[in-house]
């Protein structure tokens, strides 16, 4: 800082001395009216004074360049301190690169770190597993050993037990082999009692119910197996048994299919369990399930068929004929008929002569219908009323 106010004292000194002899100069000048170059002497006396001025600028500019390196290379090194900037700048680009790689590679091995961390305390749990299994199998081998010596034991008192038990059986064979013959001594005195004796035909209905929708494949089976069990016992009071066993067997694959159908079912289902072949008096009985989606296919008062016949002579052939047809007409829109005659229903015997004796009365076209005397479901069975009623003519 010294020399910077020594540079400036020196400045100004130089400065006014250079002013003072330039202002001398130009006095002296003026009044001797002294021409340069011809000049007049007001205009000598101004050039005086620019020469003053630049020599004062020239003086000023010399002392800081003798006084100072910065000006120096301000004044005169300017493109190669311009030069060295641009190669300063590229430098620390490049820096700058090479920092930003060394980033990026100090990123990469702390990835690579972090997983070697992350393998050491995985290994490190392995270990510690290990050794956890280990401690585990050597409680395990001292069970096992314990195990062992009390097998052994019990194999011993087991060699005992067998020689016993093969006494018993030897007991028991004879006992069985008198058995088998008080057994065929009474199967030959009841062959009688039971030949012939059929319980149930084959194909008819043993029992039916109707199952809820919603249910899973394991609650439909546990609702068919009810139902087996409530005709299992329907059979036994047919034979008049009264202890609680099995008489009735079922397939388990039919089961199993019927207990899809049935879970898979969006509307009731009615269960039919029905003879797989003749049941008879002291022998298993084989069924099968069926099962049928459950609907109301008549409402009361429904007409469920009609038709144009003659009165007359032919009335019982009339009337059994248009039976067959009512039969057909409700089995094809889904009442289910019995498994044995093929019939949704009947008609009772007095109104069934009442009609046939109403149509022989008559002469000429009538309409016969036969109309549901209630709702009547897929289950059936059908209960009708017969109605007689004139055929109305085109001319009427």
């Amino acid at each position: 800082m010294l020399v910077g106010l020594n540079i400036i004292l020196i400045i100004a000194i130089m400065g006014g001395a250079i002013a003072f002899i330039g202002d001398k100069l130009g006095t002296k000048i003026g009044k001797r009216r002294m021409s340069i170059f011809g000049l007049r002497p007001k205009h000598t006396s101004i050039i005086m004074t620019i020469v003053t001025g630049i020599l004062i600028s020239a003086f000023t500019l010399g002392v800081l360049a003798i006084a100072s390196e910065n000006v120096r290379i301000a004044l005169f090194g300017m493109e190669q301190l311009r030069a060295e900037m641009n190669q300063l700048n590229s430098d620390v680009a490049a820096k700058n690169k090479e920092l930003e790689a060394g980033k990026k590679e100090l990123s990469e091995k702390t990835v690579a770190l972090n997983s070697m961390r992350q393998d050491v305390q995985a290994t490190q749990a392995e270990l510690e597993e290990a050794r956890a299994a280990r401690n585990a199998m050597s409680e395990e081998l001292v069970s096992v050993q314990d195990a062992y010596r009390q097998a052994d034991a019990r194999l011993a008192q087991s060699a005992k037990d067998i020689k016993s038990l093969e006494n018993t059986r030897q007991e028991l064979e004879q006992h069985i082999e008198d058995l088998r013959v008080t057994t065929k001594r009474l199967e030959d005195g009841i062959t009688h009692v039971r030949e012939g004796t059929v319980l149930f035909r084959v194909g008819e209905v043993l029992s039916g119910a109707l199952v809820r929708p919603g249910l899973s494949e394991e609650e439909s089976a546990k609702a068919i197996s009810s139902i087996l069990n409530d005709t299992n016992g329907l059979i036994l009071r047919r034979l008049g048994i009264d202890e609680n066993r099995a008489v009735i067997y079922v397939s388990r694959s039919n089961l199993d299919e019927v207990a899809k159908q049935v879970a898979s079912a969006t509307e009731p289902m009615t269960i039919r369990v029905t003879a797989a072949a003749n049941i008879i008096y002291g022998e298993a009985a084989l069924a099968e399930i069926h099962a049928y989606p459950y609907q109301k296919v008549y409402d009361k008062g429904d007409v469920i068929w009609s038709a144009d016949v003659q009165g007359g002579d032919n009335a019982q052939f009339t009337v059994l004929s248009f039976l067959k047809d009512v039969n057909a007409q409700a089995k094809a829109k889904g009442i289910l008929p019995d498994p044995l005659s093929g019939d949704v229903g009947s008609l009772p015997g007095d109104e069934l002569f009442d009609a046939i004796r109403q149509l022989s009365r008559l002469s000429g076209p009538v309409r016969l219908k036969a109309v549901a005397v209630e709702d009547i479901y897929t289950t059936g069975p059908i209960q009708i009323e017969l109605r007689i009623e004139p055929v109305r003519t085109a001319e009427e």
